[in-house]
């Protein structure tokens, strides 16, 4: 496969961003060559490659212990790529959700590439949280890169242990106002002017 030109169509960043630490690690892996059709087809390939990894970096301390995970992508869009790069890159069973996704190029993907974690849902979250939550129970993580919607009122939907979101325009949304928060701030390996996360954690009423 012929690499992509990354100077000419892939090194859109924010202004203020101070490092392409992400893009630089994820160009040196061998599964960037399958991850690329998906984002090459972005405006802005180097953009939602580094949000789809801050993701997987928040969240890969909390699938430490070789047992099952489940990773539920919420608006992850019409090409899935934060499940993708989720089924690439870490051992969990990924689901993507998204009422626009694009299901012939995504099944033509996983089919070319062999990829056998990551599952999808052409449906709003809230359609299909029913059917989520009715799945075996394993420790589940969610993500919400860019989602537009209210992560509180998602999560209130779901079964669910640990989540991440990248806000980049609705803050009182797209950040939590109800679940403690051991990690959040600005990203700045993220090449977009949307980089305020927050990882949360659903910890048991008592």
């Amino acid at each position: 496969m012929a690499l992509p030109d990354m100077t000419a169509c892939s090194m859109e960043r924010a202004t203020d961003a101070t490092s392409s630490e992400y893009l630089d690690r994820l160009m040196r892996r061998g599964c960037f060559e399958a991850l690329w059709p998906l984002f090459a087809k972005a405006q802005k390939p180097a953009k939602e490659l580094t949000e789809s990894y801050s993701a997987l970096t928040h969240l890969r301390p909390f699938m430490t212990n070789g047992g099952a995970y489940r990773v539920i992508h919420v608006g992850d869009g019409a090409h899935a790529r934060t499940g993708a790069m989720f089924s690439l890159k870490s051992q969990a069973h990924s689901i993507s959700v998204d009422p626009e996704l694009n299901l012939p190029l995504v099944d033509a993907w996983r089919a070319r590439f062999g990829i056998v974690r990551l599952d999808y849902r052409k449906a709003r979250i809230q359609e299909i949280a029913h059917e989520l939550n009715a799945l075996p129970a394993v420790p589940t993580l969610v993500t919400f890169v860019h989602a537009h919607v209210s992560v509180d009122e998602v999560l209130a939907l779901l079964r669910w242990d640990t989540a991440f979101t990248l806000a980049c325009c609705l803050p009182g949304k797209q950040l939590s106002q109800k679940h403690e928060s051991p990690s959040s701030g600005l990203d700045p390996h993220v090449l977009s002017a949307g980089r305020q996360y927050q990882v949360l954690v659903n910890r048991p009423s008592v």
